[in-house]
């Protein structure tokens, strides 16, 4: 790796021009001069993607440029890795005064998101989330590597389903970590809390932000989100106007979570799962629903004039970096995704930002929890 980098430098040079250049490692082809870059990447997006222009005559040396699909691909933004994986497109559009290339590559867990999982067995006992998504992802050569100690939760049972792709499986097995996962640059992929690391500076209005699109929504969202119970009042109990507040108190649970932003009576109810002993996850849940809801509400999007932060290093997804509006007031978001554009207007970089809460995973009961013996030691 540290080889083909110096090849990059000499190539690119040293400066600022340097590190908003697109470099496309193809085989063993390194190809510069995209004269069209889009690249997409994201806690949410996976695969990775990218899609290139060029023209078929390379810049360097005047070369017909050589590739084919599903080769071996890695892009680099100046000298810093970005994306590893696999040309999944070639389109060669011809005219009179005109050849031009287009490749559309992907990182290597599109593996992941495509093919099925296999095991030896479709049920596991007494192991942890990070240990099975290591083994699903392994077929595809990848590794999936965890920030602290996300994904060590202890998962006693743990099925695939048969047919599932390896995507789904960790999909899963994140959601009972309470774990993110997504794309790393080395084709990797990565376990981790939201917003793990940060970013040496963000986006301020009238600096670095030409552009800026800010929602507010009260679609989706409940003045109030409880927990109930699945008890016999609910079977057994006729429906009765006069006591209508009695059996809702009757079935309610503890658990209870509101919105003071929310003014008219929007109430949302939701189940407290067998084996929630004290309800104590339907609580973990109702505070989950209402913030989760709330920071979706509020996603920001800015073009931004470069692709890297302060310390010159590339905007990267599930970092924390302060947004600062024209007032001067600055609150730190998660950056959930970003697109690297690089055309006839320049270089800029479109950036969706969202409060923390937005891309917390949902609190669920693990699945040893909810099997008949447990049920019957919690009632």
């Amino acid at each position: 790796m540290s080889g083909v980098i110096s090849q990059i430098a000499s190539i690119l040079g040293y400066g600022v021009q340097s590190a908003a250049q697109v470099v496309a490692v193809i085989g063993s082809q390194i190809v510069t001069g995209w004269t069209e870059a889009t690249i997409r990447v994201g806690v949410e997006i996976m695969p990775w993607t990218a899609d290139l222009g060029i023209t078929y005559r390379q810049p360097q040396g005047g070369l017909p440029l050589k590739v084919n699909e599903g080769d071996t691909a890695q892009i680099y933004i100046g000298t810093t890795p970005l994306i590893t994986g696999y040309v999944v497109g070639v389109v060669d559009s011809k005219g009179p005064d005109s050849h031009e290339v287009r490749l559309q590559i992907a990182s290597k867990s599109m593996d992941l998101v495509d093919c099925s999982a296999e095991f030896s067995t479709y049920q596991m006992n007494s192991t942890n989330a990070l240990a099975v998504a290591q083994r699903v992802a392994a077929f595809a050569g990848i590794n999936v590597i965890a920030v602290g100690d996300a994904g060590n939760t202890d998962i006693q049972q743990f099925s695939v389903i048969l047919t599932e792709t390896a995507y789904e499986v960790i999909e899963r097995l994140a959601r009972l970590a309470g774990v993110l996962f997504y794309d790393r640059p080395d084709g990797n992929v990565t376990m981790s809390r939201v917003g793990s690391t940060r970013m040496a500076s963000g986006f301020v209005m009238g600096g670095n932000v030409e552009h800026c699109t800010r929602a507010r929504s009260m679609a989706g969202r409940y003045s109030t989100i409880t927990a109930v119970l699945q008890n016999t009042v609910m079977l057994f109990t006729s429906p009765n106007e006069a006591d209508y507040v009695g059996q809702m108190e009757a079935i309610s649970s503890p658990a209870k979570a509101t919105d003071v932003t929310i003014t008219r009576n929007r109430p949302l109810l939701i189940p407290v799962e067998l084996g929630d002993a004290n309800a104590a996850v339907a609580q973990q849940r109702v505070l989950w629903e209402a913030a989760r809801r709330w920071g979706r509400s509020r996603p920001i999007t800015v073009t931004c004039d470069s692709w890297v932060d302060s310390e010159g290093k590339i905007w990267c997804p599930n970092t924390l970096a302060p947004f600062t509006d024209e007032a001067g007031s600055s609150i730190d978001y998660v950056i959930g995704e970003i697109t690297f554009r690089k055309g006839s207007e320049g270089t800029r970089a479109d950036v969706v930002l969202m409060p923390p809460a937005a891309f917390q995973p949902e609190p669920i009961l693990l699945p040893a929890q909810s099997n008949e013996a447990v049920q019957a030691i919690n009632s």
